[in-house]
């Protein structure tokens, strides 16, 4: 077989570009964060929360938390609402929660047992664990996850039925006078 220049350049591209790319297929797969306009979620910390989401809305009968993208919501409304103060809170509140769950469980809150996260869920809501930081953590994210799903497509259109203001309008309805009699 004879190779000419052409062939042999076109192979040893294919052979270096193959080169480049092998180290990328050994690698572990790891959540990739969230570039957000006024800051930037590391996939942990975004695997985090929505592990949080989870415990607190679960998925049963009925779609959860994560149905719908309750963990988004969140990031994108503590982007586009909060203070760089309350970020920050929220940012360093979501570390003290995740070492409070290696110091208590022995294991990031991730990979904690279901047991095991509501035992710390309880602790913090019973306010035993210190922290401002980590309350107003915990409080933000309660509160933004149960609004996400409270104004998610599924609530509005399946557990309570949003109707647009003014809402219907019921034209033959008797009224009553004070004898009770219909006019």
């Amino acid at each position: 077989m004879s190779i000419n220049r052409r062939t042999a350049i076109r192979q040893l591209a294919l052979i270096s570009a193959g080169a480049a790319l092998l180290p990328s297929c050994f690698q572990q797969p790891s959540a990739r964060g969230i570039s957000l306009n006024h800051f930037k979620v590391t996939g942990d910390q975004q695997q985090l929360l929505e592990t949080l989401t989870t415990v607190l809305i679960p998925t049963t009968d009925t779609p959860g938390a994560k149905e719908v993208s309750a963990d988004r919501f969140v990031w994108k409304m503590l982007d586009d609402c909060a203070t760089d103060a309350d970020r920050a809170k929220f940012l360093n509140g979501l570390q003290q929660f995740d070492a409070l769950a290696k110091t208590s469980g022995g294991r990031s809150f991730v990979n904690l047992t279901p047991a095991g996260r509501e035992a710390l869920l309880t602790a913090i809501e019973a306010k035993k664990m210190p922290g401002d930081e980590l309350g107003f953590f915990y409080s933000t994210a309660k509160r933004l996850t149960i609004l996400a799903y409270s104004s998610s497509q599924y609530f509005l259109t399946k557990v309570q039925v949003y109707e647009l203001v003014p809402g219907r309008w019921h034209g033959c309805v008797p009224v009553k006078t004070e004898a009770g009699q219909a006019s």
